[in-house]
């Protein structure tokens, strides 16, 4: 995770991929606006973003993953039940998701 985060605060694509996360959580039907501008603090939010609707809204949740596109595989492969854990795990696996969509769409315009 910590590399994830070092790699991503280096990046000029930081602007980019907080709009794509935003345009995600609009698609999901997800009535939030990102407020972190700092990676580090984006993941402590998203966990507590997720944990909510995780406990409240599960279909909120369901959707952010399928508008992501964070395979359904990867979140039944951990093997926690403890709600947080699983909520760190999937904020994870949706961050780097959304990373690997503004990296390559940024590679592939500069074709």
């Amino acid at each position: 995770m910590n590399q994830w985060i070092d790699e991503v605060s280096e990046s000029d694509l930081y602007p980019k991929f907080l709009m794509q996360l935003q345009k995600d959580f609009d698609r999901a039907g997800i009535d939030y606006s990102i407020k972190s501008k700092m990676p580090r603090d984006l993941f402590s939010e998203m966990v507590h973003v997720l944990l909510d609707k995780l406990q409240n809204a599960f279909n909120e949740y369901l959707n952010l993953l399928y508008a992501v596109d964070v395979s359904e595989s990867k979140i039944r492969a951990i093997k926690s039940e403890d709600s947080v854990e699983i909520t760190e795990y999937a904020t994870y696996l949706i961050l780097k998701r959304e990373w690997q969509k503004v990296w390559f769409r940024n590679k592939q315009s500069k074709k």
